[in-house]
């Protein structure tokens, strides 16, 4: 069988474009879902990650490269983040105790009864969006999107595992 072409006749290149859409169509409801939940509490759902990151931290604070690193931003998004929450008091910059270079992002009192609020439904909005699948669907497609997040991380277009043929 041609390795362009599935079992049913259609063409792999139509099949990667639908799986894009649709992932995409995921991708762009859930962040809606979750702006609207973290809207209510006068955030993004972006500035809810950094604080949900730092109540992750045994000190409540991480130094923001580690916390760009962590949530995939970039060093610039990861500032203009902190500014906004230290501006609304949830988060407060400090000195690192060893190296003057370094500044951390400090979850304030303020923010932690934000997290204390904000998290639990935040998390609720994560597990109501996947509703419609039960767990095995659910671990088969966390499995089959950290296949195609690995192939892509190899940085090659035949990275990824190609298809088996039929016969």
């Amino acid at each position: 069988m041609n390795r362009e072409t599935t079992a049913v006749g259609t063409d792999r290149a139509g099949l990667a474009r639908r799986a894009s859409e649709a992932l995409e169509r995921a991708a762009c409801a859930a962040s809606r879902d979750l702006d609207r939940h973290a809207a209510g509490f006068g955030l993004s759902d972006a500035k809810l990650e950094v604080i949900e990151a730092l109540c992750h931290r045994d000190e409540r604070c991480a130094c923001l490269h580690a916390l760009g690193d962590e949530l995939g931003v970039t060093r610039p998004n990861v500032t203009k983040l902190v500014d906004g929450l230290e501006r609304g008091g949830l988060v407060e910059r400090r000195r690192h105790p060893t190296d003057g270079r370094m500044v951390h992002a400090h979850l304030t009192d303020e923010g932690s009864e934000v997290a204390a609020s904000a998290l639990p439904g935040r998390e609720a909005t994560i597990t109501h969006m996947w509703d419609a699948l039960d767990d095995r669907e659910l671990e088969q497609l966390v499995r089959l999107l950290d296949a195609v997040a690995g192939g892509r991380a190899a940085g090659t277009p035949g990275a990824a595992r190609t298809p088996r043929s039929e016969g």
